[in-house]
């Protein structure tokens, strides 16, 4: 398995670990949803971490309500990050310190989040977008893939035109995952 777990993380018995994990300090993984209606009641999720996840310290996983926690292969998660139940973060996503993600937020694949950044339950982050330090992610914004987002409310700034060519993204591709990103709500 070749996992590195610090001796003050804190993983809940149920959660589903990957292989070649680093887990450190004051993680807090697993742990029952933060809801009023439902806190308290029986676990039916959990938390899953795929593969090669970094968790640096003092971050919060909770556990999935109505579906599992996951976090994609590879995602890099900095100091004092907060990822609410039903959680979805994709793939090689950067999560940098103090973001805050509420329950139900779907992230993409290839995604950085700024410091600070704040997503508001059920919203949805598309793939290869860049989310600046201190932005907040309000419930009508729409973060398609491949833009550049700041402020507050966050407003696309521009495209991530350095994530897009560092993961050969062409515009033919982009344009089909902002297609199919618009005609999907199933977050």
């Amino acid at each position: 398995m070749n996992n590195t777990i610090h001796p003050s993380a804190v993983i809940h018995e149920n959660v589903i670990l990957g292989n070649n994990l680093y887990i450190g300090p004051n993680c807090t993984i697993g742990f029952p949803a933060e809801y009023k209606e439902g806190f308290g009641t029986k676990l039916d999720y959990t938390v899953e971490l795929k593969d090669n996840v970094v968790l640096t310290g003092n971050i919060t996983i909770d556990a999935g309500s109505r579906r599992n926690t996951v976090i994609g292969e590879g995602c890099f998660i900095m100091k004092a990050v907060y990822i609410a139940h039903d959680v979805i973060v994709g793939r090689n996503s950067i999560l940098s310190a103090h973001t805050c993600l509420g329950g139900h937020v779907m992230v993409g694949e290839f995604v950085n989040i700024g410091m600070g950044a704040i997503a508001h339950p059920r919203q949805r982050i598309g793939s290869y977008a860049m989310i600046g330090m201190g932005t907040v992610i309000t419930k009508k914004a729409k973060i398609l893939p491949g833009g550049i987002y700041a402020g507050n409310p966050s407003k696309k700034i521009g495209i991530n035109q350095i994530g897009l060519e560092r993961n050969k993204v062409d515009s033919l591709t982009l344009k089909q995952l902002i297609d199919n990103f618009e005609n999907n709500d199933d977050n």
